[in-house]
């Protein structure tokens, strides 16, 4: 009976992945008219400005969809469009191209060379009259201040690319005809989107955007992992149909673990660190006995899963999966973080075969004192295991996540990590080590591994060599990627194709439950310790900030319902279920 069970939860599982368009199975749960007219009255003065609003990518939206369907200004539209386009993009090639196809489309020639003649054909392409006056003006209201719709991600990657693009116009040139679009285009729609049913639609959607989510609001599929406090499941949000994971945790046995600080660093890692080589936070809530993480879903299961049918990945695997992984560990690094618990068990692999690091239980914040050991033994670095004369545990920094980087990437060549392997337990053995984890622990202090040519090229052997120098100030990295990027192991990669997360994989996982079963996943048993545990206030207490919503993730969510509700061509409604329930998985 239970294998039954497992079979329909698996097939409802991946059903729901292979659908095709979101299935709510709940209403929004819009405010009443004065519930909204009083959130609107406590919101500051410019809350509602033009620039503020698209400054975010829903009203934004929304913006566009009023001046395109209700008015005459597509153009202008079209171009601020164009322009947040442009300024998203990383690297010379896809800006140039899209600053081509701009030059094309609004200058009227790929021969333009100057703001003027740009401005010129502008002027004539797109109805409305712009003077130096104007121009001087919105330049300096409007550019590099962060306001306007050209300031959405516009600093993301300037640094790396420079300002600089292939048809040789600067990036100011954008910020300038950007403003002053926008402010023609704000002058003439500006009053008509404020009176709209948009707009009303938007003030809605920002009001729930605050509004904190429950576990009502989820619906669960089949059990894709278990953590140390709980289980992780595939879900639904119930209003509108997007597919996510959720990670529970119990605080009775986080409170038994004395683990309520990592369970917080966590909550707080991840909402910290907003990359797409790391697994994205979309709603965090409680319960009286839970904590609730809700987060990407990736559906393609795990590398340690993927590495057991393979043996071992293909150099472009390797290569690939590695690219990903080191940015990720980058972005935790320029936020202040370091994993600590860097293992192919911790890579996800999406539906498009694109890999995250995810559980960030370990991660926390890089201090002059961080000490000890915390991760997996056979990943851990030299230097969270070594002792001062007086035999205190020594601090460490960023340095020890390029070391199990180094043990990671060795395993994806030959299918074994060194520090996890036979000749890393008998060397710590034979130096008089009885017990297994001495013995690794004292391979992993002094042991270097050798490289089998079979597996190794003379690249591979380098960078894995040189990302387990046991001196973490000579180890490759000490001073951030950009060591690893320049090595030649990595010659063939794109780093611009990989920066802006349009690579496309080597590999692409199958439509399935890419996981364990559930029964070797299988279930906490609650033994008498955990059945005596009691929740007094100040457990609860510790939880009092846990509730948190990505407004971007929210906004990408409410745009991708509203596009599919606009390609159907009416409301997108959910089922009337028998039971009036949030809980039936159509």
């Amino acid at each position: 009976m239970e294998e039954l069970q497992d079979a329909i939860e698996d097939a409802q599982y991946v059903n729901a992945m292979t659908d095709e368009g979101p299935k709510p199975s709940k209403e929004w749960p819009y405010p009443d008219k004065q519930t909204l007219t009083d959130w609107k009255a406590s919101k500051p003065s410019d809350f509602f400005d033009l620039e503020k609003l698209c400054e975010q990518s829903m009203p934004l939206y929304m913006l566009s969809r009023y001046v395109k369907e209700e008015t005459s200004n597509s153009a202008e539209m079209l171009f601020v469009e164009d322009c947040c386009r442009y300024r998203r993009l990383y690297g010379n090639v896809a800006r140039g191209a899209q600053c081509t196809a701009m030059v094309e489309a609004f200058g009227g020639s790929t021969e333009v060379q100057n703001i003027d003649m740009l401005e010129s054909n502008l002027e004539r392409k797109i109805h409305g009259s712009y003077t130096d006056a104007d121009l001087e003006k919105m330049t300096a209201d409007t550019v590099g201040k962060g306001t306007g719709p050209l300031a959405l991600g516009g600093a993301l990657w300037d640094e790396a690319v420079g300002g600089h693009n292939s048809k040789n116009y600067d990036d100011l040139l954008w910020d300038k005809l950007d403003a002053i679009v926008f402010a023609q285009l704000k002058t003439k729609v500006a009053a008509g989107f404020k009176g709209s049913l948009m707009h009303e639609k938007m003030c809605q959607f920002l009001y729930l955007q605050e509004a904190a989510v429950e576990e009502d609001d989820f619906a669960l599929f089949r059990v894709l992992g278990r953590g140390g406090f709980g289980m992780v499941n595939g879900c639904k949000k119930c209003t509108s149909g997007k597919l996510y994971a959720m990670k529970v945790m119990n605080k009775k046995r986080v409170k038994l673990k004395r683990s309520e600080q990592l369970t917080l660093n966590e909550r707080v890692a991840l909402a910290a660190v907003d990359s797409p080589f790391v697994v994205s936070l979309k709603y965090a809530f409680v319960s009286e006995v839970d904590v609730f993480l809700i987060l990407d879903l990736m559906t393609g299961g795990d590398l340690s899963f993927h590495l057991a049918q393979k043996q071992k990945f293909s150099k472009e695997e390797a290569q690939y999966y590695a690219a990903r992984i080191m940015l990720g560990c980058q972005a935790l690094h320029d936020e202040g973080y370091v994993y600590r618990d860097l293992k192919p068990e911790n890579i996800l692999m999406g539906d498009d075969g694109k890999v995250r690091i995810t559980d960030l239980g370990l991660a926390c914040k890089i201090t002059k004192t961080l000490h000890g050991a915390a991760g997996t033994r056979g990943y851990w670095a030299p230097e969270m295991l070594r002792r001062d004369k007086k035999g205190k545990k020594m601090p460490y920094g960023h340095c020890v996540d390029w070391w199990s980087f180094g043990c990671m990437l060795a395993e994806f060549i030959s299918g074994v990590c060194p520090f996890r392997s036979e000749a890393a337990l008998k060397y710590g053995q034979d130096k008089g080590k009885t017990e297994k984890e001495k013995a690794i622990d004292l391979a992993t202090l002094e042991m270097d591994p050798e490289w089998d040519p079979e597996s190794f090229d003379e690249d591979a052997a380098d960078i894995c060599s040189k990302l387990l120098i046991k001196d973490e100030k000579k180890r490759l990295g000490w001073n951030g990627a950009k060591e690893l990027m320049d090595h030649p192991w990595f010659k063939e990669i794109d780093w611009e194709m990989i920066i802006s997360d349009r690579q496309v994989p080597p590999y692409i996982p199958p439509k399935d439950v890419n996981a364990a079963s559930q029964s070797d996943i299988g279930q906490f048993s609650e033994d008498k310790a955990f059945k005596n545990c009691k929740l007094e206030e100040k457990d609860q207490q510790v939880y009092k900030d846990w509730n948190w919503t990505n407004p971007r993730s929210f906004q990408t969510e409410v745009i991708e319902f509203l596009m599919y509700e606009k390609a159907l061509g009416r409301p997108l409604t959910p089922p009337r279920a028998a039971n009036g329930g949030c809980c039936q998985i159509s």
